[in-house]
């Protein structure tokens, strides 16, 4: 009989390379995830080292009022946080009238959709045991 010569047909190597490319295409979905991720890790990051710079000098400074307040990050890091914002929300105490709970918001990612949270009770330093302030 006649003999073919060895190799591959074209149809095996369409196949081949058909199961290749569906391979690649998984790899490369799993590696845009996974880039995102690291994205939204490296964010959620940052959003919490802002806002707890921003109780810090809460803290350090004088007895918050009862306010809302908001801003950005320009004042500390200019131009080195665009996509960040902080809300500060300062309220009194429902049991302890010379207590404040002060509740930093960042607000971060696509539109400011994500959101960091840290609250703190601050007490007034000046308040005298006792005494309603």
């Amino acid at each position: 009989g006649v003999r073919q010569p060895a190799g591959f047909t074209l149809i095996e190597v369409m196949v081949a390379l058909a199961v290749v490319a569906i391979a690649l295409v998984g790899l490369l979905g799993l590696q845009h995830q996974t880039l995102q991720s690291v994205v939204r890790a490296s964010d959620m990051t940052k959003a919490a080292l802002l806002a707890q710079e921003l109780m810090t000098q809460t803290e350090d400074g004088p007895f918050p009022p009862i306010a809302v307040t908001t801003g950005t990050f320009d004042n500390l890091h200019p131009r080195q946080y665009p996509n960040f914002r902080w809300q500060k929300s300062v309220e009194a105490s429902a049991v302890f009238p010379d207590v404040r709970k002060v509740r930093v918001r960042v607000l971060y990612g696509p539109r400011f959709g994500r959101t960091f949270d840290l609250v703190e009770l601050i007490r007034n330093p000046l308040a005298i045991p006792g005494q309603n302030n």
